[in-house]
């Protein structure tokens, strides 16, 4: 008789414990919850940056350590469920000699072209023709393009403030 009392308040506890444990998940916000999931991917994370929620994605953009050497910029692609697990799809070099990077992460699920600014006369990145989002960081600004559908083709052009083309880069 006593062994039942036991494995029923042991079962109650368990339960109540279960419980719990989704209601203080739950209380986090997103940002915590990104960050605590790149941080347990990628032991380089800094700091996050800027996420967007898209379709069942959340594209989280970090500072983090290239090569263990150089500032980098990392991606990662969450699911946007009660889990949020993160997949780390890219991590590239924050500076390069033409003022501004690039990188392309593609798969069944998503397809992003991301990178950085160091360039301050860089004011605009359009790809295959579309204004790229923009994010304004102290020493670097972030931009990136996502798609519904993969492109055939994918060129990335860095424009200045009165549309001139600085560069145009065709990747694909």
């Amino acid at each position: 008789m006593r062994i039942k009392v036991i494995i029923s308040l042991l079962t109650l506890l368990f339960v109540f414990g279960i419980f719990l444990q989704f209601i203080i998940f739950d209380s986090k916000s997103i940002e915590t919850k990104i960050v605590e999931q790149l941080t347990i991917q990628d032991n380089t994370f800094k700091e996050l940056v800027h996420y967007d929620m898209k379709n069942k994605n959340i594209y989280a953009f970090y500072t983090n350590t290239v090569y263990n050497t150089y500032p980098g910029l990392g991606l990662g692609v969450l699911e946007n469920n009660r889990m949020i697990k993160a997949n780390i799809v890219g991590g590239i070099p924050i500076a390069s000699n033409k003022g501004f990077t690039y990188e392309v992460a593609e798969s069944e699920q998503f397809s992003v072209v991301y990178g950085t600014i160091t360039n301050p006369q860089i004011t605009t990145i359009e790809v295959n023709g579309q204004k790229g989002n923009l994010v304004r960081e102290s020493d670097f600004a972030l931009w990136y393009y996502i798609w519904e559908d993969t492109p055939l083709s994918l060129s990335v052009q860095a424009k200045d403030q009165a549309g001139k083309v600085l560069s145009d880069e065709k990747l694909f």
